[in-house]
């Protein structure tokens, strides 16, 4: 567990340090209120939330377990609305990624009643304390987990998590899940990425756009991407390939963005009916992913731990009920299977594809929350110190 504090104290005022994702895209920045830099605001057109500052130091819990502690202030008679305080807990795990939970004060008129929100909606849960004096009026204490957070807790944007713009997933008369039939361009997941400042997002892919079609075209005919996907053709094999993926209930095509630029291919699964299904126990909402970067400006491990993150974390949010992200890399290809011992995979077993002998890895959904591999992450095992080689 992380023993730092959160380093709110470090931001510059002068940094975006948030940028809500697709459609909003709201900046925010800290502005310093204090000389000592502890106690800082977080601007918004909400006066509320003007008001609400933080202050950051560490909280000592148990024998030798510390644990990282914030503290939120308001000096309004009005408590700040749930949908606020969720954005300052935005602002502290996306400013400190590592930190896996935090003991939260909460400071100004209503804050008991805050408190309960928070536990309301699995925002925040009971800080398991020894018993005590009753609690100070106008103070509350709460634990906030890291992995509820990324999960969509609290989330103040509707019934889907914040990050997920577009509809969820339907399902087929059986009962098994299968991709929407119309996600033609629409934004199916975007979330800031603070260490490149930028926004990351995925848009599923519409084959009756040529723009759309003709990245597919000249990046399947790149010699680099076709070593691995074997799939050079011309326009029209390309354009019914893509036809052919879109009428295919179990799968979805997307293509990723920073910002507005789109560098990669994704093709995304449900295992159970896929061929990777007849080769291991799938569950009925197992998903998998197959992906290609096709701008070489977007390479190297700063963006790969963004993109690859990003692209699980939505597998998960996506249907609530996907326990696992599994994949199928070529068990040569030690670049691959380390970007998923990264970021939670587990390797199961081998398996004989009719093309290729794989690694069959495995990532449960509560491995990947647990972990929250969505910062700009070691080249360990994910949740580990065992080094992966210098070549990442």
């Amino acid at each position: 567990m992380p023993s730092s504090t959160a380093q709110l104290g470090s931001a510059s005022s002068q940094d975006i340090v948030l940028k809500l994702p697709h459609p909003y895209l709201n900046e925010y920045i800290l502005d310093r209120t204090s000389a000592t830099g502890e106690r800082r605001r977080l601007p918004h057109h909400d006066p509320q939330v003007e008001r609400a500052s933080l202050a950051v130091r560490q909280h000592p819990v148990g024998e030798g377990a510390p644990v990282p502690g914030c503290v939120f202030f308001w000096d309004a008679k009005d408590a700040p609305s749930l949908g606020q305080i969720w954005l300052l807990v935005y602002v502290i795990f996306t400013i400190q990624p590592g930190v896996e939970c935090l003991r939260l004060g909460l400071r100004g008129e209503g804050s008991a009643n805050v408190a309960q929100q928070m536990k309301d909606v699995t925002l925040a849960i009971e800080l398991p304390v020894r018993p005590q004096a009753p609690t100070t009026p106008g103070q509350a204490e709460v634990l906030l987990l890291r992995s509820a957070f990324w999960q969509g807790a609290g989330s103040p944007f509707g019934p889907r998590p914040v990050w997920m713009p577009a509809d969820p997933t339907t399902a087929t008369s059986r009962g098994t899940p299968s991709a929407p039939q119309s996600p033609r361009r629409r934004v199916v997941y975007s979330r800031w990425i603070p260490h490149l400042r930028e926004n990351f997002s995925m848009v599923a892919l519409d084959p009756e756009d040529e723009t759309h079609v003709n990245f597919f075209h000249t990046w399947q005919n790149d010699p680099r991407v076709s070593q691995g996907w074997n799939e050079t053709g011309t326009l029209e094999q390309h354009k019914k390939y893509i036809n052919d993926m879109h009428a295919d209930p179990h799968q979805l095509a997307v293509l990723a963005r920073f910002d507005d630029t789109c560098f990669a291919y994704f093709e995304i699964y449900w295992a159970k009916e896929d061929k990777l299904g007849a080769y291991y126990d799938a569950g009925d909402y197992d998903r998998g992913r197959h992906s290609l970067v096709g701008d070489i400006r977007y390479r190297g491990p700063h963006r790969v731990s963004a993109w690859w993150s990003s692209l699980m974390h939505y597998l998960f949010l996506d249907e609530p009920r996907t326990t696992c992200v599994v994949g199928e890399p070529k068990e040569t290809n030690s670049t691959v299977v380390m970007y998923d011992l990264m970021h939670g995979f587990g390797v199961d077993k081998f398996v004989d594809l009719p093309h290729k002998r794989s690694a069959f890895v495995r990532c449960p959904r509560e491995r990947f929350f647990q972990l929250s591999p969505l910062g700009d992450n070691e080249k360990v095992v994910g949740g580990m110190k065992i080094g992966l080689v210098p070549k990442l």
